[in-house]
């Protein structure tokens, strides 16, 4: 097969350039033929905000773009055996996804609990501007989220299943677990430092500061599920699972509403929420052990 494995054996260093390069080749590709479809559909003078299912499609090609090409050009160019590389073989057990499930469930509450902590973030005066820009950054990502979320209707609602959820599951992990987690690891034998690097970057990468320490700990367990279990499958299932979860308390009205479910805990409810999230930690740790016990 042509250029399969040709930089097999090439330095993580190497490898992680050919990563970059690639990602920023298929975010430029994908930003163009996403504006160019927008373009013939509507011309210049649309404003794409106002076109929600326009958005979800390219909120589509970017994430193939951006995340998944990178991935299987690196794997293919890298590996004379890609599937092995991104760790892509192997058959998924039922009863994994099942506690896997359950444990993203429990993780919840701890997550919610480092968001709130999280915004909390004040920076020091001298650098007043990049607490600006980090503001903008998360404004513009809410005003992109809730453009991608309006609307009713099972049609859109299952859109948005796809492309925030399922999609957005399957590119990040490929990148960011299957690709980057790799290289990283031809640096160090040290798993830890591999999986926490790659959440540290997976966070990062979204340029959403105030959501940055929840983003890293489910960087963090994506990336212990496919160490312990070396398939990507499972860590794409999580993710997939973390982002429908939100997809279904965004997208209805009453669930939308409700602080558990938004995670904007109140001064009233954060005592017992508290409480709860440290059971359900304690939960989530005797899951994670029984995944392990199920794995090996």
């Amino acid at each position: 097969m042509m250029l399969k494995g040709i930089y097999a054996g090439k330095p993580a260093l190497f490898q992680l350039l050919l990563l970059l390069v690639s990602l920023l080749l298929g975010a430029i590709f994908s930003s163009l033929i996403g504006t160019g479809i927008f373009f013939m559909l509507h011309g210049t003078a649309g404003n794409i905000m106002h076109y929600p299912g326009m958005m979800r499609m390219m909120q589509l090609i970017s994430a193939i773009g951006t995340f998944l090409f990178p991935a299987l050009a690196v794997a293919w160019l890298c590996s004379p055996d890609p599937e092995a590389y991104l760790c892509i073989k192997r058959k998924t057990d039922t009863k994994i996804l099942l506690l896997v499930l359950a444990s993203m469930i429990l993780m919840s509450p701890t997550v919610t609990l480092t968001a709130l902590l999280n915004k909390q973030m004040v920076l020091p005066s001298f650098m007043a501007p990049v607490e600006a820009w980090m503001q903008t950054q998360e404004a513009l990502a809410e005003q992109l989220t809730n453009t991608l979320l309006a609307g009713d209707g099972l049609l859109t609602f299952l859109s948005n299943l796809v492309v925030m959820a399922l999609m957005a599951g399957i590119t990040e992990e490929f990148l960011f677990r299957g690709a980057l987690q790799r290289i990283i690891g031809q640096w160090t034998a040290n798993h830890h430092i591999v999986i926490w690097s790659a959440a540290i970057l997976f966070s990062a990468f979204h340029l959403q500061f105030y959501g940055f320490l929840p983003r890293m700990l489910l960087g963090a367990y994506f990336g212990y599920l496919l160490y312990w279990s070396r398939n990507i499958w499972i860590p794409v299932f999580a993710h997939f699972a973390n982002n429908a979860f939100a997809v279904i308390g965004m997208s209805d009205n009453r669930l939308k509403e409700n602080e558990f479910i938004t995670g904007d805990i109140s001064n009233a409810n954060l005592l017992p929420y508290s409480a709860l999230a440290v059971i359900t930690l304690l939960l989530f740790i005797v899951c994670v052990q029984r995944i392990r016990k199920t794995i090996q």
